[in-house]
């Protein structure tokens, strides 16, 4: 098994997992509310032909919440590069699942030069309308905070949203690891921040649904996307803008998966990504 690592960044104590010894780098970034445990079921896989690091962003997991942390899109992936940087990776393949996918476009939008490609799985804030009502009603004062307040019941009810095979992903085991999390100080002020940061009543806020539009065009980094048709926190129709707008893009929508095919779909989510960097460091090699 592979065992959690600590390390600073920008004074932050973060999480991570690293594995691999060979071949070029690959990052891994979660989701809202997640952690390095959407990625079990792929590092080791991954592995086998990179070097794999998976971090818990701050805010998130076992990494470090501060209070006065912004947890703007923008400070998020920036706090992803200087991991890179702190963990002298110069350059890598960025995979990036709901949010982490958002900020892997954004890291491709700030430092080009570090991002050898994007693997995005079922991105968040693609599009303005079609949010899961539930991460709605968490952006209003004071009621998102009771929404919100961690209990077993809440989170086995979100979690069996995330699959189209629920009862074979949302175990016991599962929920009592996610309300563990969900229950460290700083947790629950670290999801709302970050979620209201992008998120309103109405669905993904315009300002980041626009930046990101304007943005799109300019990333030259070869693009992968993966989307599970059953994903009923983002719908796959978002997909739509990046296949619009990303100059170097190829759109996969998956049936009988949700918003997780990393988890839901992992043997194949192993060999696309795989398939896909083999070809991009053959035609590229270091």
């Amino acid at each position: 098994m592979i065992q959690d690592q600590f390390t600073e960044v920008d004074s932050i104590r973060t999480r991570y997992r690293e594995a691999g010894t060979s071949g070029s780098a690959v990052l891994l970034l979660h989701g809202i509310g997640c952690s390095v445990l959407e990625w079990e079921s792929n590092i080791e896989a991954l592995a086998t032909q990179h070097r794999v690091f998976a971090l818990d962003l701050v805010g998130f997991g076992l990494s470090d919440k501060p209070a006065d942390h912004t947890y703007s899109l923008r400070r998020l992936a920036q706090f992803v590069l200087d991991f890179m940087k702190v963990k002298g990776i110069a350059r890598a393949h960025l995979a990036g699942n709901s949010l982490g996918g958002r900020l892997a476009l954004e890291c491709a939008a700030m430092a080009p030069a570090q991002v050898a490609s994007l693997v995005l799985v079922d991105p968040a804030g693609m599009a303005r309308r079609g949010t899961l009502f539930e991460f709605r009603l968490a952006t209003l004062p004071i009621v998102g905070e009771l929404f919100t307040r961690p209990s077993r019941l809440g989170t086995r009810m979100l979690w069996r949203k995330a699959f189209a095979a629920p009862s074979s992903f949302v175990t016991e085991a599962l929920v009592t690891t996610k309300l563990s999390l969900a229950r460290q100080p700083g947790a629950q002020a670290a999801f709302l921040k970050t979620l209201r940061g992008f998120v309103d009543f109405r669905g993904f806020r315009p300002g980041p649904v626009e930046q990101l539009a304007a943005a799109l065009p300019g990333i030259q980094a070869p693009t992968l996307v993966l989307w599970g048709r059953d994903d009923r926190f983002v719908p796959s129709a978002h997909a739509e803008v990046l296949r619009r707008r990303l100059p170097n893009v190829q759109v996969e929508i998956w049936d009988r998966c949700g918003h997780a095919p990393q988890v839901e779909c992992a043997q194949r989510f192993n060999e696309t990504a795989l398939g896909f960097w083999h070809r991009l460091d053959k035609a590229s090699p270091r």
